[in-house]
């Protein structure tokens, strides 16, 4: 198939690459020029333009930071809408709103293009591993037709249903490991301000009722003193804010999401945007 791929940061170029071992023609584009040019060497045109990436494509997969980039390319005038012919499918696999997801569908089935939102889950190694989970809002058809891409990067590969059931999937399952991670950091703090020796939480806590993901990556930074990002205080905050925001403005109560907000926004503010987000357990011990 040929594709426009746009957004090659720590997710999407590992996506691209696989993509391309999958035998598909790809076109990438990137804001940061330089991130695009190792595709050169890997058989992938560069484009210079996001319209420039999906003109003449069959399908064209974004993958950007917010609601605000994806905007952009694909409701930009030099972006993906305006370039791509009609019958196009334009697969947003970033993690927005599900109402921008809707909007961008609007303005591209307007001009005669198809739509899917699919966000995805499992990091930087899954996207490398191409062990994606892919939870995708849209039309049946098209989610078949986009089935042999999803495949090239996923594993567990989901139709939830409509446009914008995809993020809305993908909001509540960040807002879960978001907050798991915190009530994780807050336990660790409590046993270790108690004198329960750091050992002895390693050795108990991943395997009692407690065991999570979050909790063992919390564990594992702690005891590597390391808190550059894999997913950063900032992802997190955007999402959480996404998730507070979407249950507000349905009338959906949630009575913790918001406290959690307020605290992780705070640690935001206080030096922790460009640390991991289990910095929030350092903040805590600090």
């Amino acid at each position: 198939m040929r594709l426009g791929f746009i957004g090659l940061g720590v997710m999407g170029r590992f996506m691209a690459e696989n993509l391309l071992r999958a035998g598909h023609e790809l076109t990438v584009y990137n804001r940061t020029a330089e991130r695009a040019e190792p595709f050169r060497a890997l058989g992938g045109r560069i484009a210079s333009t996001a319209g420039d990436a999906a003109r003449g494509q069959d399908a064209v997969i974004t993958i950007v930071t917010a609601d605000a980039a994806v905007e952009e390319v694909c409701l930009g005038a030099q972006g993906v809408i305006a370039a791509a012919s009609p019958g196009t499918l334009l697969i947003d696999m970033s993690t927005i709103a599900p109402g921008t997801s809707r909007k961008i569908a609007a303005a591209a089935q307007a001009r005669g293009l198809r739509f899917l939102d699919a966000p995805v889950t499992g990091g930087d190694v899954g996207a490398r591993e191409g062990s994606l989970t892919i939870m995708v809002g849209g039309d049946e058809a098209d989610f078949q037709v986009a089935m042999p891409l999803f495949q090239a990067m996923g594993r567990r590969i989901v139709h939830v249903g409509r446009t914008g059931l995809g993020e809305t999937l993908k909001l509540a399952g960040n807002l879960i490991s978001g907050l798991t991670l915190m009530v994780a950091a807050e336990g660790i703090r409590l046993a270790l301000r108690e004198g329960v020796p750091q050992e002895k939480i390693e050795e108990v806590l991943p395997h009692s009722s407690a065991a999570s993901t979050e909790l063992a990556n919390l564990l594992n930074r702690l005891r590597q003193d390391a808190w550059e990002p894999g997913f950063s205080v900032a992802n997190r905050l955007k999402d959480l804010r996404l998730a507070v925001e979407m249950a507000k403005a349905d009338g959906i109560g949630l009575p913790i999401a918001p406290e959690a907000l307020r605290l992780l926004t705070e640690h935001d503010a206080q030096g922790g945007a460009t640390l991991d987000e289990s910095s929030y357990l350092r903040a805590l011990l600090a």
